[in-house]
């Protein structure tokens, strides 16, 4: 299946909540960055226990793009323990641009973290 194709079915798999089928997608082999986040996306839609956890173990991510969308989705959602790992992830944060996106995602869900 093509990445594109990939995203169509993660969509219409949010509009069911299907937590399960969308964690499958992201964890294939050739799944890529924006597979994963459309993925990270649509968990962040659906918001139940898993989609939180699965979402958690991106926040450290190798790839930039997908950690800026895993702290985005997290801070979005807005629970205690998300936005503890989010800032954590923060403080940690070496690149600047995922840095400054994290802040920017904090600042919009109404969090105030001092630099």
């Amino acid at each position: 299946m093509s990445d594109q194709g990939k995203i169509e079915k993660i969509h219409k798999l949010d509009t069911k909540h299907k937590t399960a089928s969308i964690i499958k997608l992201m964890e294939g082999k050739h799944s890529d960055a924006e597979v994963i986040c459309a993925a990270l996306e649509a968990l962040g839609d659906i918001a139940d226990e898993d989609s939180l956890n699965e979402i958690t173990h991106y926040l450290e991510h190798e790839d930039p793009a997908i950690r800026t969308k895993a702290c985005c989705v997290a801070a979005k959602l807005n629970t205690d323990y998300l936005n503890t790992r989010v800032r954590y992830q923060m403080s940690q944060e070496k690149d600047p641009e995922v840095k400054k996106a994290i802040q920017e995602a904090l600042d919009h869900a109404g969090h105030i973290v001092e630099p």
